[in-house]
């Protein structure tokens, strides 16, 4: 008898729903545990960021991109989960300005897309992106992601 199919969870490596294309090296000025959660959903950023947190990450959530680069200007973090509507509006600009910036070479950039989006896990790597989880996202699969990750890399603290 197979389960029902509300308890399946996806394959981890199910590019079409959760992957991680990029795995990137941490330098020294970068915090190492330091995240950041843009999306357009205030709830969902808070929640995100305070799961990661208790699960041992520094996380931080904001929920416009100008809030975003003003924080990126201050503190540089491992990781930065964005969700995609934030970045619409100026086609990506963001995200491909940073795929190409000798700064964001270490830091990785998740997608954070809708369940069924115009955007395929090809354009989402075409923009820039180093991995990409749809809505729902699960938030432990994403925690698990960047744990493996940072223990990883060899400048983790």
């Amino acid at each position: 008898m197979s389960e029902p199919p509300m308890t399946r969870r996806p394959p981890h490596e199910d590019e079409r729903q959760f992957a991680l294309w990029h795995s990137k090296r941490t330098p020294g000025e970068v915090d190492s545990q330091g995240v950041v959660v843009a999306h357009a959903d205030i709830s969902v950023g808070e929640s995100a960021a305070l799961l990661l947190r208790l699960k041992g990450f520094v996380a931080v959530s904001t929920s416009t991109m100008e809030n975003f680069t003003l924080m990126l200007e201050y503190w540089k973090p491992r990781a930065v989960l964005i969700d995609t509507r934030l970045c619409h509006a100026d086609d990506f600009r963001f995200v491909r300005e940073a795929a190409q910036d000798d700064e964001f070479r270490s830091v990785l950039m998740i997608a954070m897309t809708k369940a069924f989006p115009e955007e395929t896990p090809h354009d989402m790597k075409q923009i820039g992106f180093d991995g990409l989880c749809r809505r729902p996202c699960p938030v432990w699969k994403l925690a698990d992601m960047l744990d493996g990750v940072f223990r990883r890399s060899p400048d983790a603290r």
